[in-house]
């Protein structure tokens, strides 16, 4: 089963959709269910929910074969703490889905660390679903003496 969230605070429409037109033309086999908010497309070929508690949402990503979502911080790290496949798609200010294009430096930060895979659209969205089954996610070492040291670095260019 493959999991799709598109986060807590907005709806993700385009990427629902993308996902729709993925098995409605064959390029996924496989169940799909979505965690979707409270958007205005509604899937004809896999079943939403809009929202889900915390042990649902969970239990979901556990027993995904992959994930697809939205490039948001928490569904990301969700997805690399039970080392699953994941397929992102930024979310994008031009269609008033997000106030500025944060997620898109997200996406493309993870995806160059082998850590997700990345559809800047909903056409290479279509590209890559392919890849999910066969995609293994580099798996991440926290590195809090990295980021101290880093921190410590931005603190101290403040002090001069």
């Amino acid at each position: 089963m493959i999991f799709v969230t598109v986060g807590t605070q907005f709806p993700f429409d385009r990427l629902i959709k993308a996902v729709d037109t993925a098995l409605e033309t064959g390029q996924v086999n496989e169940q799909v269910f979505a965690q979707t908010g409270e958007g205005s497309y509604k899937p004809r070929n896999f079943s939403i929910q809009p929202s889900l508690e915390k042990e649902s949402f969970d239990e979901y990503v556990r027993h995904a074969t992959g994930i697809i979502s939205h490039a948001g911080m928490g569904s990301i790290n969700i997805a690399m703490a039970y080392d699953k496949p994941m397929l992102v798609m930024p979310r994008l200010k031009k269609y008033g889905e997000v106030v500025n294009n944060h997620q898109v430096a997200i996406a493309r930060k993870f995806a160059e660390s082998g850590h997700v895979l990345l559809a800047n659209d909903e056409e290479e969205l279509l590209e890559k679903i392919k890849d999910l089954p066969f995609f293994i996610p580099r798996h991440r070492t926290a590195q809090p003496e990295l980021v101290t040291r880093r921190v410590m670095e931005f603190l101290d260019e403040l002090s001069v």
